[in-house]
């Protein structure tokens, strides 16, 4: 291979990897990604959760009773139902109570809440997963075990 070649293949080879510095912070495409997720500083995130209120506190309510499993299907649920307002929110309360009533691992909660979490992305990761704020949107009780 001649100098002349190796130079144009190595220069191209450089300009093709700097490609995504002269792009759009947001302009993410393969095979030249910029990274968008990166970009930009993240705002605060704010969550739903579906929480089971013991005696001693509360503990998380596994996906699997808010929906049919996968933590995004749980997500887009519990988003759905707040969209849709508080008639939804408390159908939808009701009907993850009745699922923990039938689960032996959660026998001791005795109250569902959906709850709306505020996180600050950095001060998650340094300083612990506590929210900066949290509303309960919806409760609803747990019937007795049969």
């Amino acid at each position: 291979m001649s100098r002349a070649i190796a130079f144009t293949w190595g220069l191209g080879v450089v300009l093709a990897a700097a490609l995504p510095m002269l792009r759009a912070p947001h302009d993410d495409a393969f095979p030249f990604s910029t990274y968008p997720m990166f970009a930009t500083p993240r705002e605060r995130e704010t969550l739903l959760v579906a929480e089971g209120v013991t005696g001693d506190g509360s503990v998380a309510i596994p996906p699997s009773y808010v929906a049919n499993g996968p933590v995004m299907q749980a997500m887009g649920t519990l988003l759905q139902a707040q969209a849709q307002g508080p008639t939804a929110l408390r159908q939808l309360c009701e009907a993850i109570a009745s699922r923990v009533q039938q689960a032996p691992e959660l026998r001791e909660v005795r109250r569902v809440q959906i709850v709306s979490a505020t996180f600050d992305p950095i001060r998650y990761f340094q300083d612990g997963p506590e929210p900066e704020a949290r509303r309960v949107l919806q409760r609803c009780r747990v019937r007795s075990r049969p």
